[in-house]
């Protein structure tokens, strides 16, 4: 008399409420992925017919639904026409059972009819007007995915299951255990009943088997039977990422019910800023999801695609995955225990509206979605909210918090993700470990580490929830299906494409602004680039990350592309964009890096920190990588770093081995050594590879960075340069190129008293402002650089505020300007110390303006330019936002020491005096 599960079989059907017509429709599913609109919150009907086995005569009869979304109300109806309402239930994510009770019996063919209703989407963002509907979006807990596509999506998303028991069955049952091989069986059960379990070990030996009674007590829901127990296992076999050893419980209620369930011995916990997964150091590298499925709308995609997912994650290096702001199905979290991927559930609150129904359903939701997850050993970390303003406060996250923390056994929780202080929420946080979302350009990145370092605060984790996101370009020539068409979020018809609560819709709009900057033919070399500049943005972000020893685990933004993003690590047809093995080099638990000597300034009567380009040398310049060990595996050792330098397919230059005198234990953060070399020689710019192969113990990682190396004294042989400098930012090109000479405004026009007169032998002028002086001399034939700021006097072309490395491609256009500056079609780090947050816009100029280095916007195809030749009147203008100068961020102070931009305005000088010498 065992419980009993049977998936409801036959065909389902739908219509919406005004309608008469039936249509074929798949459960589980959702209505958008029918074909339905995806802006109709409903009601919604789904109805199909079954037959109850005639044996489960004398049996209790459910009906148990994996999930609806988001409000339903379940009815039988006899072939009589009798029609009972069993029940209803409202939240989209959660498990719930509806008692069939009297409303049919054993042996009879019934129709299930259910009444769905979604949360009601918005018409234009998130700010923007409900559509009509009994549940507004942001009153319900939808998370994020309506703003990922514009909608939630509608209706039975999950499994549907005719369920009999006895008398006495399971309401809820969870069993947990810890390193000793101690096991804890809680269980609430309807009714009074003898509880057995039996425990098995993961190889499926038999352990032992105990008896208990439940015991009666008085709850809020009313009468219900509460099981303790608990005792040693012999011999644990403890689970872990790399060893997801699951044990096995059978729990019966005499013989009227029966749970299994898998479970895990393991311990999480804070130690200062260490977390440790049974007492060692663990360092979670997660991946951020939204659940996003845009094939099915809903994310329920099934266990095979969800295993090959935690595969691929795995081999890029990742250790866990975070849910952001969605709730995943049971199979899920089943094989993130089989396969050891750490889980962080963020339960879905996000921008909500605090209405009196948010206050009722929050904590019921949440109860229930706890309860769900606590079962798995995968799961270690919980937030309530992501990125909560002002409106939700103390009174509702505290409570939250304080019922989660009772629940979760040793997971950490937090109230909010990304916290108060960066989004405007509650201040006096509840919270058991330290929560950022930096998206930064990287010369900022440091600088946000350093700001936000706990430093005097309590000593807790820190984590960033999400952060380190690279919007790649999208070659849709290859989102097509076979009969020509494309998916439905790259339509401009509103009908089939609706913005919704999106911020965003500009995928529709990406094939006609790249035909008309004649760029659409490149799309595949575009998003081949695109997957570099995203290679290098992850790498130099994680990396800097684990210098800080008190980071203690990230979530990289994200799993998959969507239509808002195409910041996945695979992109909308499920291709991966990057090399598994590269991408593990600086994602795993052992991981070699590199930092640099300090040094400091004297300035204005005070010592500041001074930066200098360590990515870029002058020939005969000491080079000083520091070899450093981020180390989270599992065993201590001693560290031996092999370094070598070298030019492409040639022998290296320079190398060494460092040992260390003492062991490198799990969980430091050590520098091995100092790879210290001389920058070769070289009579142009020339990139090598240095390469660190480390070991610690037996394990063993490798990693490899470039650095650039330029001539000693490249500037000798420049003449005719001018330097106009009107806003203080090229002192030290003058020291760079002491046979310049400064000018004014006089000597650009000519007058009497000038200094030098620019016209008799023609000079470049390289200007860091844009004068009336300095056009009129342009327009009469002057050659002209003008290092244009976005923060300065206007110049001749106007100016946007974007990232540099951002969302960005930064493509370097043939151009005879760029001389033999090095560089691979784009720009990588040679180009860290002058990366600028504006570029300009050139589109107005047409012919007259040719591009250097370009910029195409990931996310939306504009273009915009970071330098370019401009024809102004008879004379050439190269101008630029680039910071040549440095001083933004940890970039380099002033051009003298910023190595690779220095020698990039020299190539821009000398191609303009190359054009005077023509005249």
């Amino acid at each position: 008399m065992l419980s009993y599960h049977m998936p409801l079989p036959g065909r389902w059907e739908f219509r919406f409420d005004e309608q008469s017509d039936w249509r074929p429709i798949a459960v589980p599913g959702s209505w958008e992925d029918a074909g339905f609109p995806k802006d109709r919150a409903g009601p919604a009907w789904y109805r199909t017919s079954f037959v109850i086995p005639p044996e489960l005569e004398g049996r209790r009869l459910f009906l148990r639904f994996g999930a609806v979304s988001y409000h339903c109300e379940a009815f039988i109806v006899r072939d009589s026409g009798d029609m009972h309402s069993i029940g209803t239930h409202t939240g989209m994510w959660d498990a719930f059972d509806l008692a069939i009770g009297d409303a049919a019996a054993p042996g009879e063919h019934v129709t299930l009819l259910v009444q769905v209703e979604k949360p009601a989407s918005l018409t234009d963002g998130p700010d923007s007007a409900s559509l009509p509907g009994r549940f507004p979006l942001r009153e319900t807990l939808a998370g994020f995915l309506p703003y990922v596509w514009g909608h939630s999506y509608g209706g039975i998303w999950q499994d549907v299951t005719l369920i009999a028991s006895g008398a006495t069955r399971f309401l809820d049952a969870w069993v947990h255990g810890t390193p000793d091989g101690h096991v804890f069986v809680e269980a609430e059960l309807d009714g009074p009943a003898r509880v057995t379990l039996e425990l098995y070990r993961p190889d499926g030996r038999f352990i032992l088997s105990a008896e208990e009674d439940a015991v009666h007590v008085e709850t809020a829901s009313g009468v219900r039977y509460q099981l303790h127990m608990d005792g040693p296992t012999p011999d644990p076999h403890l689970w872990s990422p790399d060893d997801p050893a699951l044990y096995r419980a059978v729990l019966r209620a005499g013989h009227h019910d029966q749970v299994t369930l898998q479970f895990g011995l393991r311990s999480f916990e804070a130690d200062g800023a260490t977390l440790r997964l049974n007492s060692a150091p663990i360092y979670p590298r997660m991946i951020l999801s939204w659940g996003w499925r845009w094939e099915t709308f809903t994310p329920n995609p099934g266990p095979e695609r969800v295993r090959a997912d935690f595969e691929r994650l795995k081999r890029m290096g990742y250790n866990g995955i975070k849910c952001c702001l969605w709730f995943p199905p049971t199979y899920y979290f089943d094989l993130a225990d089989e396969m050891g991927m750490l889980l962080w559930i963020e339960l879905p609150m996000w921008l909500p509206r605090v209405t009196d129904h948010f206050r009722r359903q929050t904590p019921v939701e949440y109860e229930r979605l706890i309860r769900q997850a606590r079962r798995h050993p995968s799961v270690v970390i919980y937030s309530l909210g992501c990125e909560l303003g002002r409106d939700v406060g103390a009174d509702i996250l505290g409570s939250l918090y304080a019922m989660t923390r009772s629940m979760c056994g040793d997971a950490l929780v937090r109230d909010n993700s990304g916290s108060g202080e960066a989004y405007g929420g509650l201040l006096n946080e509840f919270a058991q470990y330290y929560d950022y979302h930096f998206y930064a350009d990287l010369h900022f990145f440091r600088h946000l580490l350093d700001a936000f370092a706990p430093r005097w605060r309590p000593e807790q984790p820190w984590l960033f929830g999400e952060y380190c996101d690279y919007d790649t370009f999208r070659d849709l020539r290859r989102y097509r299906h076979t009969d020509g068409s494309r998916p439905w979020w790259l339509s401009a018809d509103p009908a089939v494409n609706p913005t919704g609560a999106r911020w965003t819709n500009e995928a529709p709009l990406l094939e006609e602004r790249l035909r008309a900057q004649g760029l659409w033919e490149r799309s595949a070399e575009l998003e081949v680039l695109s997957y570099a500049h995203g290679l290098l943005h992850r790498k130099w972000t994680i990396e800097t990350t684990r210098t800080y020893r008190d980071v203690s685990g990230y979530v990289i933004t994200g799993e998959a592309d969507t239509p808002i993003t195409s910041a996945g690590m695979w992109d909308a047809t499920g291709a991966l964009k990057y090399d598994p093995a590269e991408f593990r080099r600086f994602n795993n638990d052992l991981v070699a890096l590199i930092g640099w000597d300090r040094r400091r300034d004297w300035v204005r009567g005070g010592d500041r920190a001074a930066f200098w380009d360590v990515w870029s040398y002058s020939a005969g310049t000491l080079v000083r990588p520091h070899i450093i060990a981020s180390h989270y595996g599992a065993q201590p050792g001693q560290a031996h770093a092999a370094w070598s330098i070298a030019f492409d397919d040639e022998a290296p230059f320079a190398s060494g081995d460092i040992v260390t005198d003492r062991d490198i234990l799990p969980g430091d953060v050590r520098e091995i050594g100092v790879a210290e070399f001389t920058a070769p020689d070289v009579s142009s710019p020339r990139r090598a590879t240095l390469r660190v192969t480390l070991r610690v113990g037996a394990q063993t990682t490798e990693n490899a960075w470039f650095l650039w190396f330029f001539p000693a004294n490249p500037w000798a042989a420049i003449h005719n340069l001018a330097i106009y400098d009107p806003l203080g930012r090229l002192h030290d090109l003058a020291r760079l190129v002491p046979q310049a000479i400064e000018v004014t405004h006089t000597d650009l026009r000519g007058d009497a008293g000038a200094q030098v007169d620019l016209h008799a032998a023609p000079f470049v002028v390289v200007a860091s402002a844009w004068t009336r002086a300095l056009s009129a001399y342009t327009r009469g034939g002057g050659h002209v650089v003008l290092l244009q700021d976005g923060d300065g006097p206007p110049g001749p072309v106007a100016t946007a505020v974007m990232p540099f490395w951002r969302e960005a491609l930064r493509i370097c256009e043939p151009h005879p300007a760029w001389g033999d500056f090095p560089h691979d079609g784009w720009a990588e780090l040679q180009f860290f110390g002058c990366a600028a947050d504006c570029a300009l816009d050139t589109q107005p100029f047409g012919i007259l303006a040719h591009p250097i280095l370009r910029r195409i916007d990931t996310r939306t195809a504009h273009v915009h330019d970071y330098a370019a030749e401009v024809t102004w009147g008879e004379g050439r203008l190269i101008t630029s936002t680039l910071r040549i100068y440095g001083g933004a961020g940890e970039q380099p102070s002033g051009i003298g020491r910023n190595t690779a931009a220095a020698y990039l305005l020299l190539c821009w000088v000398t191609y303009l005096q190359t054009l005077n010498e023509k005249r």
